[in-house]
């Protein structure tokens, strides 16, 4: 009988440290992986346009951080923005009306705010427009980054 208590003491032992590892491990690797630059970081800076363009127009189309993803500058409230024109709630291209500075997305009719930094203000989506960071050097307009997840990726620069 010590013989079979000791066994099952074994048996547990060995259950509660298993368990334990493997409820450990994914974090352990998830807290790994977002510190490398490469999920996180290495936009390049991108070329969108000039300032007087935007300025002129009141919107101008561009790529970024790569071919696949299209993007949208804006000038409003005098002010130089862009966004990634995919919804968020299931990748569908937006509209942009600048009458209102709204997206808006044809396949369910989600609406984001352009004033309010890509807020969704009506709609499925979960989560604003991801928004790509400007910068601007003269009357150059350039692409440095995006704040906030493209729809489909798992990083923005893994395209």
């Amino acid at each position: 009988m010590a013989e079979s208590a000791n066994s099952r003491r074994d048996f547990l032992r060995v259950s509660v440290l298993g368990f334990g590892a493997a409820t450990l491990a994914p974090t352990l690797s998830a807290s790994e992986a977002s510190t490398q630059k490469v999920l996180f970081g290495g936009y390049a800076k991108a070329s969108v346009g000039s300032l007087k363009e935007l300025q002129a127009k009141g919107e101008l189309d561009f790529f970024y951080p790569d071919a696949n993803s299209l993007c949208k500058a804006v000038f409003v409230d005098g002010e130089a923005k862009a966004f990634s024109v995919i919804c968020t709630h299931k990748g569908c291209p937006t509209v942009y009306d600048q009458g209102t500075a709204v997206f808006t997305c044809g396949c369910h009719f989600t609406k984001y705010d352009a004033k309010k930094n890509g807020q969704m203000i009506i709609g499925h989506a979960t989560g604003g427009l991801p928004q790509v960071r400007l910068e601007i050097e003269g009357d150059a307009l350039y692409a440095t980054g995006v704040d906030g997840l493209i729809f489909g990726r798992i990083a923005n620069t893994i395209g």
